[in-house]
Order: C-alpha cells, then structure tokens, then sequence
C-alpha cells in the first residue's frame, strides 16, 4: 500500500511527459509547415508571372491530352478504320486555342510524329546482330538531297551515331568517338538510340543552319520532318505527311525520286482521308516482277491465264510495297503547351504515346532491343497516355 501514490504519480508523470513531448513535435511540425507555406508563398509572389505562366503551360499540355483522347474515343465510336487525319472532325490537330486559366492564359498545338522519319529507324537488333534498314536509309538521303543544295550526306554520321556499337567499322562519311572525342569541347558518340530530335545537332556535318532550315525558302527546322519517336519500322502516316517526307519515302523504297507524285499524294490526303494501301498504288511506281514465264505455265494454263496471274501478283506486291511506306494512323503526338502571364512566357514539349497499341508489333519491335527493356515494358501499366518526354524549351 506504501507504494501505490508512488506508482501512480510516476505513470502520471511518463504521461504528462509524453504529452509535452507530442505537443512540442506536433508544434514542431505546425510551425515548419507554416514556414514551408510561408517560403512557398513568398517564392510563388516573386516568381509572379513566370510561375503562372509556367501552370498555364502544363494544363495546355493536359488539355492537348484530352483532345487527343476525345478524337480517338470519337473514331471507335464511327466503326471506320482507325485513321489519324487533319480532316477529322474533331479537328485535333488544331489544339487547344486560347484561353484562360486563372490570370494567364495558356495554349495547345498538336503535330503527328508518325508523319515524320524516325532517325532511329535506320537500323534494326535482330538476333544480337545489327541490320540497317536499307529503304529508311535511302530515303533519308533523298530528304537532305531535297533540302539541301550541297553535296553533303550527313547519313552515314547518324548511322554511326545510333548504330549500337563504338568498335564497328565507320560508315564511310561517318563518325564514330574518337572524331567526337577530338573536338575543341569533346564528347562521346551515342551509340544508341537517340532520344531528342535535338541531338542532331551533336552529329557530325549537321550544322545549325542545316538544323533550323532556311525561312527565306520556307525551309522549317529539322524537328517538323524528322523524329525519334516515329513508327519503328520508319512507315509515316500519310495523311499527316509532307510533301517532302512523302517524296522521301517512296524514293527510298523504290529508287524513284517522283515529286508531282508526292504532291498528288499530298493532295489527296488533304481532300479526304486516307485509310487503305490501294488508294495510294495509283502513285507509286509498279514494282517489277522477276519470274520465269514458264514457271507460270504449269498444270494446262493458257498464256492468258499467266497474264492474270503476273498482273495479280504485281499488285499484290505493290500492295505490300504501298504498306511498307505507309500507315493511315498514329500513336505518337507532340504537344507543345504555351503559358502567357503579362510579359511572362513558358513552352512545355510533350511527346505523348496514346493507346491502343498492337501488342504484336511492341513484342517485335522491344525484341530487338533486348530482353530486359521488353520486360521493362511489359511490367508497365496499360492507360490511355503514356508520357515518353515532357520539357520546358522557352
């Protein structure tokens, strides 16, 4: 009995202990979350303008999303095959046009990457071994030939930049580290795949002025006809295409350089959209069938009939000639989000990846590049958007 007062006055005592304890932590934590308040607040009023502006830009960049995803869900709603066309409806390509977000104003212009060359689509990992891709590489060439007066091919220098290896042999107007690794500020060469179109502008013969093009012949910047996030196999989408990339393409696969065609293409596109290979065979160049007449000729059929075979399976080749240049539609967009606040301007670059996708062709294509980006892949989630770079460039 003696000692219980004294047992409850020292439980009484480890409580109030306690309780001054978690009174000062919680004061603690209060008075550093109001001085966290109070920082942010004081660094949001000095940065005024920019850190409106710079809001305003990334709720375009959401708002450019959203159109996006309102004109695919409106083309499953159609039943039409799925075609990404300027002539939409919904008039995605033209963004989101001013308006207000709060005090600032913010903007949303949107551009296909699939209707540009895809610069990592040069070569292809197959099996462990390197193979260049022959009708992408060519058709390369032919696009700096049509923008550029000199004689120079800075091909084999982005060959050389993406191509997986240090130690090859260099391409024969190529580049590999040392060349880079001996400049007055060195660097090393990539040798992989490149993940800014930005990068071009580290690559051997690729100058700024070839970069930003020429305004007074109308030339825009690299940036509008090439790409790193292209189709892999280097198809573009024809109806989002220019005519110079148009060009390209189908001289790189058929060694026929025809610009009237291009245009034609072009136009069409322009008119209506585009959504199967036999509306473009018209324009490209019959592919030419090497067989033996005779071989043709078995079980009884009459030279007629040869005839008919030779014809049908010209087409059937143009067809895949036709599908090996081109697709109707897309799932790479760039978005550029603008935010205005007084005198405060910010660009936000965005290249989103919109679903769906085909399974199939993601397995082939993650193959290549090994095992464990395939798995690095798979183990990723399925949404709408997948959001592969995301940027302030002003």
């Amino acid at each position: 009995m003696v000692h219980g007062p004294s047992l409850r006055s020292d439980k009484d005592g480890v409580a109030l202990l306690l309780a001054v304890v978690f009174v000062a932590l919680m004061a603690a934590m209060v008075f550093a979350f109001l001085y966290e308040m109070e920082v942010e607040a004081v660094f949001a009023q000095n940065q005024g303008a920019d850190f409106q502006a710079r809001l305003a830009a990334n709720s375009a960049v959401v708002n450019g999303m959203m159109v996006l995803a309102e004109q695919y869900a409106s083309m499953l709603e159609s039943g039409t095959p799925p075609v990404d066309s300027e002539l939409d409806g919904s008039q995605w390509h033209l963004g989101v046009a001013f308006q207000p977000l709060n005090e600032a104003t913010m903007r949303a212009s949107i551009s296909d990457e699939f209707g540009k060359i895809n610069l990592n689509a040069v070569v292809n990992l197959e099996n462990g071994e390197l193979v260049p891709n022959e009708p992408v590489i060519n058709a390369l060439r032919e696009f700096f030939a049509l923008r550029s007066e000199t004689n120079y091919d800075p091909v084999d220098a982005i060959i050389d930049w993406v191509d997986y290896g240090d130690g090859d042999a260099e391409e024969p107007e190529g580049a590999e580290s040392e060349y880079y690794q001996g400049l007055e500020s060195p660097y090393a060469c990539k040798n992989g795949p490149m993940t800014s179109i930005e990068e071009l502008l580290l690559i051997k013969g690729i100058t700024p002025e070839l970069y930003f093009g020429d305004p007074e012949q109308e030339q825009e910047p690299l940036s509008e006809y090439l790409t790193v996030h292209g189709d892999w196999q280097g198809r573009v989408n024809v109806n989002t295409a220019r005519e110079e990339v148009i060009a390209a393409i189908i001289a790189g696969h058929t060694g026929s350089q025809d610009i009237a065609a291009a245009q034609q293409i072009y136009d069409e596109a322009r008119m209506a959209p585009i959504d199967n290979a036999s509306q473009l065979q018209q324009y490209i160049p019959e592919t030419r069938v090497e067989t033996d007449r005779q071989d043709n000729l078995a079980g009884g059929l009459t030279q007629n009939m040869s005839d008919a075979n030779m014809r049908s399976l010209r087409r059937q080749q143009q067809q895949q000639s036709v599908e090996a240049m081109f697709r109707f539609n897309s799932n790479i967009f760039r978005i550029y989000g603008d935010g205005m606040m007084e005198d405060a301007g910010v660009r936000v670059e965005a290249y989103v990846f919109r679903e769906p996708y085909d399974p199939a062709d993601i397995e082939e294509e993650m193959s290549r590049l090994g095992t464990q980006y395939q798995q690095e892949f798979n183990d990723l989630p399925r949404q709408m958007f997948r959001i592969l770079d995301w940027k302030i460039v002003q």
